[in-house]
């Protein structure tokens, strides 16, 4: 747990059940979040993973997703503090004046 990093994986919708505009049927993609202190690439980080996967890309498929493909895999890479001038500073408190910063994991051992 000393180790541990937060790993998001982006998922895309392979189609959406209704697209006739009557009833939303989900957003076009969606972001799976774990955290884990496993190397990427082994046995349990994979496990982990798909456990992430599997619950975020069911919970769209029950609101209106056909189905998902795996997008790329991400992890945090520390955080950056929200400027004035963004939008999201409307929205924050003074404890919580900061967001992620993501990086993308290119190769997987």
């Amino acid at each position: 747990m000393k180790d541990e990093k937060h790993y998001r994986v982006e998922l895309h919708a392979d189609g959406k059940k209704c697209t006739d505009g009557s009833r939303f049927s989900g957003f076009d993609s969606a972001n799976a979040f774990f955290s884990t202190d496993a190397e990427a690439g082994s046995v349990e980080f994979n496990e982990v993973m798909d456990k992430a996967v599997f619950r975020t890309g069911g919970q769209e498929v029950d609101h209106g997703w056909k189905g998902w493909t795996v997008g790329e895999l991400f992890v945090q890479d520390g955080w950056e503090k929200v400027s004035p001038m963004s939008p999201a500073w409307e929205y924050r408190t003074p404890t919580t004046m900061s967001h992620a910063v993501w990086k993308e994991v290119k190769e997987i051992a």
